[in-house]
């Protein structure tokens, strides 16, 4: 009696075992075969994605090694044949690698990676079997997908080449650069020309009338002081020119504070001058046409350039 429920026991835990094989649990990836599939084991749903930098991730498990190995693609450079040479190289007891859609069609070798992983597929390794679904986001709208990592892999070579072209040619460019610099301080030095000489002619014009009056006011205050001394010693006494040269020292502290007054500055010889100069110069630019705004923008301009003409030569005498 214990023998027949030994054996019947023993019957019943193989049944269960071959019959649970050809089920799928909820929270399992494993997959059911189709109908000419059916000896084959592992039919797993391996996962393949998309990163943002438009470079492929696939993940497979590799029957020798028993573990998930991860495959990098590029979008637009690998096709079926590079994958198939990367897992073989990963596992060495692969001998064959077959491509089929899900349609049950073989895909040949030259196939581009791009064209099969917006649709489910399946790879043939060996004896197993391997089924790989796009992601939810690949399927919904391929097109606008594809459009997507295209343009994102456009974008990186575009950049990728400018970096190359800039690193390959960084001394034509430079002096390309400098050239370009040098041609538009020629061309805004000749702009400036008949406006610089119109300005040396005022400036030589103002210098004159600035120390004409500088003389002018050493003059008068040796005028005033001689006739103070005339009426002191000779004409009259002291005693009558002490309350006018009072006044007169007077007169002198009115006219520095209206100075200040009407210029808002503190009264001093080097300010006056100055006053006087540009008041001249101004007033005789208007009459010889001199554009100051324009001429003001000019040099700023070839100032701006000629520092990035200095700091271009700089770099290129730090890099010799």
């Amino acid at each position: 009696m214990l023998y027949f429920l030994r054996n019947n026991i023993r019957a019943n835990h193989l049944f269960l075992r071959k019959f649970s094989e050809t089920l799928i649990p909820s929270n399992s990836k494993k997959s059911i075969a189709t109908d000419n599939d059916k000896n084959l084991y592992k039919n797993t749903f391996n996962s393949i994605n998309v990163n943002p930098n438009g470079t492929i991730k696939l993940v497979l498990h590799l029957p020798a090694r028993k573990e998930n190995c991860e495959f990098t693609l590029k979008f637009l450079n690998d096709d079926i044949e590079s994958l198939a040479d990367k897992i073989k190289q990963e596992d060495k007891s692969i001998e064959k690698i077959v491509f089929y859609s899900n349609e049950g069609n073989r895909i040949s070798k030259s196939t581009p990676i791009r064209s099969i992983i917006f649709s489910e597929f399946k790879i043939y390794i060996n004896d197993e079997v391997y089924f790989f679904r796009p992601p939810e986001s690949l399927s919904k709208s391929s097109d606008e997908s594809l459009k997507y990592l295209v343009q994102n892999e456009l974008d990186q070579v575009r950049e990728l080449v400018s970096k190359l072209y800039l690193h390959l040619n960084i001394d034509q460019y430079e002096v390309e650069k400098e050239k370009k610099i040098l041609d538009e301080i020629e061309i805004l030095r000749y702009e400036l020309e008949p406006l610089e000489n119109k300005r040396q002619e005022l400036e030589f014009s103002a210098k004159k009338h600035t120390n004409r009056m500088i003389w002018l006011g050493l003059g008068l205050m040796s005028m005033q002081a001689g006739i103070l001394a005339r009426l002191t010693w000779f004409d009259y006494s002291w005693d009558i020119v002490e309350p006018i040269s009072y006044f007169v020292s007077y007169s002198a502290v009115i006219g520095v504070y209206a100075y200040y007054v009407l210029t808002r500055k503190e009264y001093g010889y080097e300010s006056a001058s100055d006053r006087i100069f540009l008041r001249h110069f101004h007033k005789n630019a208007i009459k010889k046409d001199l554009d100051i705004n324009k001429y003001n923008i000019l040099k700023n301009n070839i100032s701006t350039l000629e520092n990035d003409l200095k700091a271009i030569r700089r770099l290129n005498s730090t890099a010799k």
